[in-house]
């Protein structure tokens, strides 16, 4: 790698394990390499033809991967008989308790200071959902790593399709905001949350008449090559390098911290120009938004190598044609309050592969679905002395309790994060400052009248 960064992707649970190996097995991306692991908490959840059959379908020559994957790049964690259950409370307690086995795992990713962990869960399920905000946060406030500070945690939440059942928007809700904030004292936990909607990807895809499979391997599909665009500005070709640092560091400061891709890929550079990529891009969020909320954008160009030597595509022009763009698109006048450019040149790759990277945007598109499911599967729940037991009906074994305490306060965390998002979103889009006053106050001499 050269001193680059080098990425580790954590994939928890069973929809998670699949996106994973889905993009293991078809990009053999060089800051991944081979540190892809897969966390579950039954062996049922990792078989091959329960999980990974569908994808090994595409192409036979898979099974030898799945073998390589299955070696040294699966844990197995917790000692609940039949897994999680859909149960994230489970899910958590089971990481809590066997955490040392997943450290371990983690550890042999030979990942080191300023290198980058990718979390992935979906958000409905109980396993990742459970684990992946616990794991994220022992790491950071934990003994268990070297460098554990320096290396940055990033994380993919996936939501669920919008026909299914409140209880997965119940579990929605505590993974979205236990991946925002975690622990005792509510700090931050994911250095950056990334959301995709899986229901808002099917229809952008339009595969909805597709089998269930193919359905949900296409979804997938486009979510690998979001992670793949995110990865490309610290590759070697990038003319103008987005550190990981750059992605997180200044909205942690401003303490709004989500995004979601948007991309236009497979376009034909001779016909296709920055500005309609961008604008075909924009177009297309993986998580349903309002783009004038949207306060922070990262735009991604990949482009072939030969554009580049001609002068057809420059990081200069893409840079120009992004402030144009923003201003245009997203919130304030100056097109949001934080923006990043960056082209990369690939010798390997014949088509422009765009991607803007939106942040700090409303979640009122995004909860509208899940508040009234999550309140619906609330208002159900029995409470028994503060508590609540959630078990799974196919399997006794399965259950539970939270305290309605717990489920409070992460009620109000997220009231909280989405207060401050809204605060950001209505300073950004209001013009304040009168500039005369300002330079006035700062002795250029007095207002004329």
């Amino acid at each position: 790698m050269n001193g680059r960064t080098k990425w580790g992707i954590i994939a928890a649970g069973e929809g998670a394990n699949r996106i994973s190996f889905q993009y293991y097995s078809q990009f053999r991306n060089p800051a991944i390499e081979d540190r892809v692991l897969l966390l579950n908490t039954t062996t049922a959840d990792v078989k091959l033809d329960k999980t990974f059959e569908y994808i090994i379908s595409k192409d036979a020559g898979l099974q030898q991967v799945y073998e390589e994957v299955k070696r040294s790049r699966i844990c197995i964690f917790g000692k609940s008989p039949s897994g999680a259950g859909n149960n994230w409370k489970l899910g958590e307690n089971e990481a809590r308790e066997d955490f040392d086995s997943i450290v371990k795992y983690i550890t042999g990713l030979k990942l080191a200071e300023r290198d980058v962990i990718l979390g992935i869960a979906t958000l409905g399920g109980g396993t990742g959902n459970g684990s992946l905000p616990y794991i994220i946060h022992r790491l950071k406030r934990g003994e268990d790593l070297a460098y554990r500070r320096e290396i940055s945690y990033l994380a993919l939440g996936i939501v669920p399709y919008d026909f299914e059942a409140p209880q997965r928007y119940f579990n929605t809700i505590c993974g979205l905001t236990r991946l925002l904030k975690y622990g005792e004292d509510g700090r931050q936990n994911a250095d950056m949350l990334l959301l995709v909607d899986n229901s808002q990807v099917e229809r952008m895809l339009k595969v909805g008449i597709s089998a269930r499979e193919e359905r949900y391997y296409q979804i997938n599909q486009e979510i690998i090559k979001a992670v793949n665009m995110l990865i490309a500005p610290s590759s070697l070709g990038a003319k103008s390098t987005i550190d990981v640092a750059d992605y997180y560091q200044l909205p942690s400061n401003i303490g709004v911290y989500h995004f979601t891709p948007c991309m236009s890929l497979g376009n034909d550079p001779e016909i296709f120009e920055i500005e309609t990529a961008l604008e075909m891009a924009a177009s297309n969020p993986m998580a349903p938004l309002d783009l004038k909320t949207a306060t922070m954008a990262y735009i991604v160009a990949v482009v072939p190598q030969k554009y580049v030597d001609s002068g057809k595509f420059s990081q200069e022009d893409l840079e120009a044609k992004a402030h144009e763009w923003a201003v245009k698109n997203i919130a304030g006048e100056w097109g949001g309050i934080l923006r990043y450019a960056s082209l990369v040149s690939s010798k390997e790759q014949e088509t422009l592969d765009v991607m803007i990277l939106l942040g700090g945007f409303s979640f009122d598109k995004i909860l509208a679905k899940s508040l009234q499911k999550y309140y619906d599967f609330i208002d159900i729940l029995r409470v028994d002395k503060g508590e609540v037991e959630l078990k799974d009906e196919s399997d006794p074994r399965i259950r539970v309790r939270i305290s309605m305490k717990d489920i409070e306060t992460i009620e109000t965390r997220l009231k909280e994060y989405i207060a401050l998002t809204q605060e950001k979103i209505g300073k950004v889009q209001e013009v304040k400052t009168d500039l005369l006053e300002k330079l006035e106050e700062w002795g250029f001499g007095k207002r004329r009248k």
